[in-house]
């Protein structure tokens, strides 16, 4: 499913959850999909699929909701709009639990791509934007901006939270992937997961490839800031094992590059356990590898930023690291024949 980059919209409806209202406005017509739509639709879909930061979902077990309605609009169309608007009403009730979930619209669409159904929950979070109003007072034209309270996320906007179900089948290792970027109030945690979707969030193999890079970047930048030499040794035995290797001995690796430091080893296997990474054996998903590891960028402390290809950072030909042996480094480019500034 992430790896989509065209659907076909079939059908869509929008229904108005305006969380000042004591229920959400529901239609009883399907919206018309022309091209705009289509194109306005499918970007978001698409580029929903493809964040970094979705998850896969599993619905929990029994009757509920967004999965019971799921179901029925896969088994027969007719059913779209009434199915629709139990879903509404459902995201409707978990809004009203927290009052940091913003007012949306809510749209609903079923999909194909790659010859396959799916239902689309996106939820359009209202945008302050501004257009220009035209009228006429006391005979003269007279043109000015104002404030449009309700207007809906561009295509090139990201959405912060919408959910995408495949035909639902118990056996299968998960049954829909979600996006949930909203900030809850601190007794109302992943209420769009927990309570709207009712479904357990997944950690598969991009998740935890994904997690041990960030985790270890953030143990190694708050543990090892006065020892840029050691540091330097950890990012390389990272990058080295997730574009060289299947997969990751999490035991090995923290042996590997703290050698018989009993305390450092402890210390960031604490931290990975903390983030949820246990000492087991990661596989890593090196679609995720080649797609976020293309380019390194380094930061000094003295201000200077290098940014580069992987490739050409890693040949002694054209960039070295030399340690000073006092706790610097030396960052030399090499063989430049021409530079252009920007």
């Amino acid at each position: 499913m992430r790896n989509t980059d065209a659907v076909m919209i079939k059908k869509a409806i929008i229904h108005v959850l305006d969380r000042n209202g004591d229920a959400p406005i529901l239609t009883d017509y399907e919206q018309e999909i022309n091209e705009d739509i289509h194109e306005f639709l499918e970007k978001h879909i698409v580029k929903s699929l493809g964040s970094e930061e979705n998850r896969k979902g599993k619905f929990r077990g029994g009757s509920t909701i967004v999965k019971d309605s799921c179901a029925a609009i896969f088994k027969n169309k007719e059913t779209f709009i009434e199915a629709s608007k139990d879903i509404a009403n459902q995201l409707f009730k978990a809004m009203k639990k927290d009052n940091n979930i913003p007012s949306a619209d809510l749209v609903i669409c079923l999909y194909t791509a790659k010859d396959k159904n799916y239902i689309g929950i996106l939820k359009l979070d209202y945008k302050k934007s501004f257009i220009h109003n035209v009228e006429f007072e006391e005979d003269k034209l007279k043109t000015s901006i104002v404030p449009q309270m309700i207007g809906l996320p561009g295509m090139s906007q990201k959405l912060q939270q919408c959910a995408f179900v495949k035909e639902i089948d118990e056996e299968d290792e998960y049954d829909l992937i979600f996006l949930d970027k909203q900030v809850y109030s601190d007794d109302f945690e992943q209420l769009f997961s927990n309570v709207f979707l009712n479904c357990r969030s997944l950690i598969d193999d991009r998740d935890k490839t994904k997690i041990f890079k960030n985790v270890t970047e953030k143990w190694t930048r708050r543990n090892l800031k006065e020892d840029i030499d050691k540091a330097q040794e950890v990012r390389e035995e990272v990058i080295a094992s997730m574009k060289n290797c299947a997969e990751i001995d999490v035991e090995k690796f923290v042996q590997s590059v703290f050698g018989n430091d009993v305390e450092m080893q402890q210390n960031f296997i604490q931290h990975l356990e903390r983030e949820g990474i246990q000492l087991e054996k990661i596989e890593i998903d090196k679609k995720w590898v080649e797609k976020k590891m293309k380019k390194r960028i380094m930061k000094t402390d003295t201000g200077i930023e290098i940014k580069g290809e992987y490739e050409d950072l890693e040949d002694k030909m054209k960039f070295e690291i030399v340690r000073n042996g006092d706790g610097t480094v030396n960052l030399i480019i090499k063989n430049v024949r021409s530079m252009m500034e920007r």
